[in-house]
């Protein structure tokens, strides 16, 4: 017994020298690894094919979407497939959002208030599929912990809404591995009730540059309810004309 006791306290003080060595190594804040992750994630401009798979206990529907965006104000999503669904369209300038929707030939603005509903009908809301919001500058970071550098998890970091800041989540905590990529993103109500979980996977290079190919959002208040984005291709910091971004552009079958 005495045995086991010294054996585990060495063990947890090698793992406790470890965090602590790595963690000064280091020397990151919380604010600059999310930096860090957003800079990999996102680049100065992407453009983007990416399957989307909405799954639910009885039913399942996949649609096709092509994405670009430039810095963090400029976003534009549009549908590929179905034939039935084909060129509805979600552009994002700032702080605003219009939805075009081919079938009526009409353009609507969509109010802040509707950000965080859901997109398309599937488990990933307006604002994640245009990221009207900032993780690092519409929220505050506080490093929650830290894993040896040989684990894939690496920080764990709690993101909380700025006072001010219009957004739904009391909090969203990230797992971000050591090549500043997310595996993990847990959305937290304001009664605190984990609601949603977003695990990123099948990590992947695209043009030089890894990204997690794989993004699959579980609602955690519906059974059997998630969603999954698989990028099919992705193309870093190539040349955006800025007449994509624009609301004349949004009925056009191709920006």
């Amino acid at each position: 017994m005495l045995k086991k006791f010294f054996v585990k306290l060495l063990l947890f003080s090698c793992s406790f020298l470890s965090r602590s060595a790595f963690a000064a190594e280091t020397g990151l804040s919380a604010e600059e690894i999310m930096q860090k992750m957003d800079q990999q994630m996102r680049g100065q401009t992407n453009r983007a094919v990416v399957e989307m798979t909405v799954t639910a206990p009885d039913w399942t529907r996949k649609l096709l979407l092509a994405t670009w965006t430039a810095g963090r104000d400029h976003a534009l999503v549009k549908i590929l497939e179905p034939a039935k669904e084909r060129g509805i369209t979600s552009l994002r300038l700032g702080s605003n959002l219009w939805n075009y929707l081919p079938t009526v030939e009409r353009t609507i603005k969509i109010p802040p208030s509707m950000m965080m509903q859901p997109w398309m009908g599937s488990d990933f809301s307006n604002d994640d599929m245009v990221k009207a919001y900032s993780y690092v500058t519409d929220y505050t970071h506080t490093l929650v912990k830290t894993s040896p550098p040989e684990n894939q998890a690496t920080w764990v970091i709690k993101c909380v809404p700025k006072s001010g800041t219009v957004i739904l989540w009391d909090a969203v905590v990230f797992t971000i591995g050591s090549d500043y990529l997310p595996r993990q993103q847990e959305f937290f109500d304001e009664q605190g009730r984990l609601v949603r979980r977003l695990e990123f996977s099948d990590i992947r290079n695209f043009g030089g540059r890894t990204f997690p190919a794989v993004w699959t959002m579980f609602n955690l208040l519906k059974k059997g309810r998630f969603t999954r984005l698989v990028y099919r291709e992705l193309d870093f910091d190539v040349e955006i004309p800025e007449s994509v971004f624009s609301l004349r552009n949004l009925s056009r079958s191709q920006p």
